[in-house]
């Protein structure tokens, strides 16, 4: 009789278990403009610094949540923790949350994809083939191709062909960027390279490359919906 009870009470344990699962959601988090912060949920730490926080597996409902953003302090190279966020938001279930910090510092969820349970279909393993951007010699011929032209139309042109045909890190669109002339077409540019660029967890870089706020602004509204 024991041995039934326990049978059964370990059967509803892992029933429960299975609705849980499908009940789930995974979370992401970022801040308007790409900046480093670290999160607390639920009074769990994440310390690790990141511009772009993932949760698995959150269970849907009410949760608190406290966001650190990590300022660069003005004497020497240490950032300041300076509280951007801190209340109760809600989940739903058995999504994708798609979330940000806002500029007036408010909780704001951009998009929810619902998860769509597809059966389990065995596949060969294929290791995805290993992308490096430009070399140092190649990348170097083009910019001493484009530092010969004397125009911004005529430096886009040979920059985007060059893009169209390798892949490229951040640091190398950081660099192109630099060698336009005006602002819009500095924001053309990155937004092109973007999904030639092997590193993207690192773009934010390419916002230093910007004189204008608004327009690290746009750049960050296209890569989030693409």
């Amino acid at each position: 009789m024991k041995k039934i009870v326990l049978i059964i009470a370990i059967i509803m344990y892992a029933s429960v278990q299975i609705r849980a699962s499908h009940l789930a959601s995974d979370f992401n988090l970022r801040l308007f403009d790409q900046a480093l912060f670290t999160v607390n949920i639920d009074h769990q730490v994440f310390n690790t610094p990141t511009n772009r926080f993932q949760l698995k597996a959150i269970a849907p409902g009410h949760h608190f949540l406290r966001v650190t953003r990590l300022e660069h302090g003005y004497y020497g190279p240490h950032t300041v923790p300076v509280l951007v966020f801190s209340g109760y938001i809600d989940l739903p279930s058995g999504a994708q949350i798609n979330a940000m910090i806002d500029r007036q510092n408010r909780f704001r969820i951009n998009k929810i994809i619902p998860f769509v349970v597809a059966p389990v279909c065995a596949t060969p393993y294929m290791p995805e083939p290993v992308q490096y951007g430009m070399s140092d010699y190649e990348f170097d011929q083009l910019r001493n191709t484009i530092d010969r032209l004397s125009f911004d139309s005529s430096r886009m042109q040979v920059a985007k062909q060059a893009i169209a045909h390798n892949m490229v890190t951040t640091r190398q669109v950081y660099a192109l960027m630099n060698m336009m002339t005006f602002e819009s077409n500095k924001l053309e540019l990155a937004k092109y390279a973007y999904a030639q660029t092997v590193d993207k967890q690192n773009y934010f870089v390419v916002n230093d490359a910007f004189t204008f706020e608004s327009s690290i602004l746009n750049l960050n509204d296209f890569i989030y919906r693409s």
